[in-house]
């Protein structure tokens, strides 16, 4: 699993290649969730991704369906939704170690040289080629995953 990555004056971002995905399973607090695509056609991209303060005494993020794109090979942009809105209770069990339970949303300080991390989901068509992952909060800072 290889992480992209980009820098800009004040915060890195990283990001892995988004897993199509057509259910999202984690657990919060020892309840299990699932994610599902809404639309017929579609499948749950994942994407892993980080925010590290390599330059600021102190950052607040503000993170939202606004601070993260993710763009395919075809010029298409997807905004993430928030995870907890779409997700659902379930019995169904979360894979080993709990993968995608830890989400990347919210407001969050960050004193130099800390970083978030976690994912991001978003709705995309199936069989979607990526170019690169956006971030802009802060700043804006392209991955490209090339």
């Amino acid at each position: 699993d290889k992480e992209y990555g980009a820098t800009g004056e004040y915060l890195a971002v990283g990001a892995y290649l988004p897993q199509l995905l057509d259910r999202v399973v984690y657990t919060v607090q020892g309840q299990n969730y699932v994610i599902t695509p809404e639309k017929d056609g579609t499948v749950i991209a994942a994407v892993r991704a980080r925010a590290v303060n390599q330059n600021s005494t102190n950052v607040t993020l503000t993170v939202d369906e606004d601070t993260a794109s993710l763009s395919t090979a075809g010029g298409l942009d997807f905004k993430p939704f928030e995870p907890g809105i779409r997700a659902v209770k379930t019995s169904e069990e979360a894979p080993k170690d709990n993968p995608y339970g830890t989400h990347i949303w919210g407001q969050v300080q960050l004193i130099q040289n800390f970083e978030t991390a976690g994912w991001f989901f978003f709705e995309v068509p199936e069989k979607s080629k990526f170019f690169s992952f956006s971030w802009d909060d802060v700043e804006f800072i392209r991955v490209l995953y090339s």
